[in-house]
């Protein structure tokens, strides 16, 4: 969706495309949530479809969000 890609580019943009684990800029990277993970913010907002994710701002809450590598993301 574009509110996803925007919130994975205001992320890789704020922290300068570079791993916040491992310090490794560039390469293959994810937006990782990291505050409160994806599944607990869809639970505890009850959201049952795409529509109802779209309307949930700390679904696209950059501050809780952080670049990571692969491998790092992996861990």
């Amino acid at each position: 969706s574009f509110e996803y890609r925007l919130w994975v580019s205001d992320i890789f943009t704020r922290d300068d495309f570079t791993c916040q684990d491992c310090g490794i800029r560039g390469g293959k990277l994810h937006a990782h949530h990291n505050i409160k993970t994806f599944a607990s913010i869809v639970k505890e907002n009850n959201i049952k479809s795409f529509n109802e994710s779209l309307n949930c701002s700390e679904l696209w809450d950059i501050n809780n969000g952080r670049t990571l590598c692969v491998p790092c993301h992996k861990n």
